[in-house]
C-alpha cells in the first residue's frame, strides 16, 4: 500500500519512540543502584548502554530499582503490551517520585516516560496531563527556549497528532488547549530559531525535527517560515554531511513537500526530480524517499493532465515496492457536488467497484451501491481521474480486478 502520509506518520512515530527508548537506556545506568545520581550526568557512552537485566515476575515490585529494571527490560525486549508497560511506567514514576521528591529533575524524566507509555497505550488524556506537567517544569526551570522545552514540545505535538488521527481528539479535548496544533507549531518555529543561535552546531538536528513535524502535521500557512526553514535544513545537510548522505536526500524531499503544500507545483517538481537524478537514490536505504518523490510526481503530472508522465512514475513505484492488495490511490480529486437543480442533498455515499489497469488507472467502473442515485455520475467522473499503483508481479504488469471503493460527498 502506497500512502505518502502513512509513511511520514511511521517516520515521525519511529523517531519519537526511538528517542524515548534511548533516554530510558541512558537513565538505566543512572537510576538502577544509584538513586542519588542526577540524570543530567548521563554521557554519550551511557546513552548507548543497553540495560542487561533479568526480571523475576514472581517477585512483587516494591522498590524503585526493581520497578525501573522491569521498565527498561520491557523497553529493551520490545515484547510488551502497551497497557502493561503503562502500568510499569506508572509504578516506576510513583516510586521515583517518593524517592527523589516531587520537584526533582529525575522525577520529571520518569513522568516523561509515563506520558510516552500512556501515548503508546492510546490513553491520550492521561498522556497529555503528564506531558503538560513535564513541559511546565522545563519552562519554569530552564525557560521556554531551552532544548528540554523543545523536545517536550515535540512530544506534545506528536501526542496531539496521534490523538486526532486515532480518535479525532483536539488539544482542547485533551485538556491542553494552549498547545493547539497551530499554536504549538508557531512556538516550535520560534524555539528552533533561538536554539540554532545558541547551539549552531546542532542546527541540522533542530531544523530537521521542526521541518518534519510541521510537514507531517500538514502546516498550511502561506507565509514562508516553513519554506525558509526547510531550505536551511537542506543547506545544513549539504554542508555538514555532503550530497552523498541520506539526510541530504531526505532534506530535498522535505523542501519539495513544502512547495507541494504551498501549491507551488513547478518548484516542487524540480526538487523531486532532483532526488531521482541522484545515483544514491537507487540504494535500498533511500528507497522510501525515492517512492515519495515518484508519488508526488504522479500527483503533479496528473494535475497537469500529463498522462504519460503520471503513468511512468506510478509504474516505477510498482517496480520498487511489492504489490499490496490494500490499494491507496496515489492521486485523487475532490468529489464535486451535483448542481442545485439536480440535488440539494448535503451528503451522500457512492460505492464503486473497478479494475486497476496496468497503467494504474481505474477501468471497468461499476456502481455497486449508492445512498442517492443523483450522485452516481459525479462519483464516476471523480474516480476516472484517480491514479493507483499498478500491480507488478513476475517481471510484468497485470490488471487488478474488483477493487472496491467508496466516494463520500459531504457539504462543508
Amino acid at each position: 500500500m502506497i500512502n505518502i502520509h502513512t509513511m511520514e506518520d511511521e517516520e515521525l512515530m519511529t523517531s519519537f519512540s526511538q528517542r524515548h527508548k534511548v533516554l530510558a537506556a541512558a537513565l538505566a545506568t543512572v537510576f538502577i543502584g544509584s538513586g542519588h545520581a542526577n540524570a543530567k550526568h548521563a554521557n554519550a557512552k551511557q546513552a548507548n548502554t543497553k540495560a542487561e537485566v533479568e526480571v523475576d515476575e514472581s517477585v512483587p515490585i516494591t522498590t524503585f530499582s526493581q520497578a525501573y529494571k522491569a521498565y527498561t527490560s520491557s523497553i529493551k525486549s520490545g515484547k510488551y503490551s502497551p497497557n502493561d508497560l503503562a502500568q510499569v511506567a506508572k509504578l516506576t514514576y510513583q516510586l521515583g517520585r517518593a524517592k527523589f521528591g516531587p520537584r526533582h529533575q529525575n522525577t520529571f524524566m520518569l513522568q516523561q516516560n509515563l506520558a510516552n507509555a500512556y501515548l503508546e497505550a492510546g490513553e491520550y488524556k492521561l498522556s497529555a496531563a503528564n506531558y503538560e506537567s513535564v513541559i511546565d517544569y522545563h519552562e519554569e526551570t530552564q525557560g521556554d527556549e531551552s532544548q528540554a522545552y523543545y523536545f517536550a514540545l515535540l512530544d506534545i505535538i506528536s501526542l496531539i497528532y496521534s490523538a486526532n488521527k486515532a480518535k479525532k481528539l483536539s488539544a482542547r479535548e485533551l485538556g491542553i488547549s494552549q498547545f493547539s496544533r497551530k499554536k504549538a507549531i508557531v512556538k516550535l518555529f520560534k524555539v528552533t530559531d533561538e536554539l540554532v543561535v545558541k547551539m549552531p552546531e546542532n542546527s541540522l538536528m533542530f531544523r530537521g525535527h521542526t521541518v518534519k513535524t510541521a510537514v507531517i502535521n500538514q502546516w498550511t500557512e502561506k507565509d514562508n517560515r516553513l519554506l525558509n526553514m526547510a531550505k536551511k535544513y537542506n543547506l545544513d545537510a549539504k554542508k555538514n554531511l555532503g550530497q552523498d548522505s541520506s539526510i541530504y536526500i531526505e532534506s530535498l524531499a522535505y523542501v519539495g513537500k513544502v512547495y507541494f503544500g504551498m501549491q507551488k507545483y513547478k518548484d516542487a517538481r524540480c526538487f523531486f526530480e532532483q532526488i531521482l537524478a541522484l545515483p544514491q537514490a537507487q540504494n535500498n536505504e533511500i528507497n522510501p524517499i525515492e517512492i515519495i518523490a515518484h508519488a508526488h510526481l504522479v500527483s503533479l503530472y496528473a494535475r497537469k493532465k500529463e498522462t504519460k508522465n503520471a503513468i511512468f512514475h506510478s509504474q516505477t513505484i510498482a517496480k520498487i515496492k511489492p504489490w499490496d492488495p490494500k490499494q491507496t490511490p496515489l492521486y485523487t480529486v475532490p468529489a464535486t457536488f451535483p448542481p442545485a437543480n439536480i440535488s440539494r442533498a448535503n451528503k451522500a455515499s457512492v460505492i464503486l467497484t473497478c479494475d486497476i489497469s496496468m497503467q494504474g488507472q481505474p477501468i471497468n467502473i461499476r456502481i455497486t451501491g449508492s445512498t442517492d442515485a443523483d450522485f452516481d455520475k459525479f462519483a464516476l467522473k471523480c474516480l476516472r481521474q484517480w491514479y493507483f499503483v499498478p500491480k507488478f508481479i513476475h517481471g510484468a504488469f497485470a490488471v487488478v480486478a474488483d477493487v472496491n471503493l467508496t466516494i463520500d460527498f459531504l457539504r462543508e
